[in-house]
């Protein structure tokens, strides 16, 4: 115990005793900052690998950790995408309440879509419309929240190709398109995503897939009005 003591007041503190060697030296644990772990060490070493005034966490780590706000504007970018996926999630999950068979994730399954039983539970933009009623197609047409727009994407099955339309809809998400081309190809969510209003086609989207909705200015209109707000020339179509 003398020497214990002894050990303690050389400058160890209060650091717990772990052991006393059969020569009488005492072992004590301590933070090893090169190692990053707990050592167990003779307390007359400890100031060789311990400083007080120096930090338990290397500088590096700290660096790692750190976050600069405001975010750069181009992570602004993926929330789009999620935007426009969340959007379709969410007019999927509506139309679901309706189906006799369940939706899933098989795209070569073609439907058709009851007339609602209860219509007050499904918004007025999502009624299945008569070719919706008889005629089988994919699931994600039903998701467009215009009856227009879905007849004609209807009509013109087989004319495109719906996995590329459907890319194009959430900006390339699973893809890893650069930025710049996101921002081009896909479609921006705002709300209500079960209203047309709150659709914008961004400038590529509407150059590549316009054609599905020419003569349907009601499509057109949403986005122009988007962009209007944000001091932006309208498209003319």
């Amino acid at each position: 115990m003398k020497e214990q003591s002894k050990a303690l007041s050389t400058g160890v503190g209060s650091l717990p005793v772990t052991e006393v060697t059969k020569g009488g030296e005492v072992l004590v644990e301590c933070w090893d900052i090169k190692q990053q772990s707990i050592s167990t060490i003779p307390a007359l070493h400890i100031k060789k690998i311990f400083n007080g005034k120096d930090p338990l966490l290397p500088e590096k780590h700290k660096k790692e950790g750190s976050f600069m706000f405001p975010l750069c504007p181009d992570h602004l970018i993926i929330l789009l995408q999620f935007n426009a996926l969340r959007a379709m999630a969410i007019n999927r999950t509506l139309i679901s309440g309706i189906l006799y068979t369940p939706l899933d994730c098989d795209e070569e399954r073609f439907h058709i879509v009851p007339c609602p039983t209860n219509p007050e539970l499904l918004p007025a933009t999502l009624f299945p419309t008569i070719l919706q009623q008889t005629v089988p197609h994919a699931d994600w047409i039903n998701l467009f929240p215009y009856a227009e727009g879905r007849d004609r994407l209807i009509q013109a099955s087989g004319t495109f190709d719906e996995n590329e339309l459907w890319d194009d809809c959430i900006g390339g998400l699973y893809q890893g398109l650069p930025d710049d081309e996101i921002e081009r190809r896909g479609i921006i969510a705002w709300s209500p995503c079960w209203s047309i209003t709150g659709w914008e086609m961004s400038e590529g989207f509407l150059r590549k897939w316009g054609w599905l909705f020419h003569g349907l200015p009601e499509v057109l209109e949403p986005t122009n009005c988007w962009r209007l707000v944000r001091g932006e020339e309208p498209f003319i179509y």
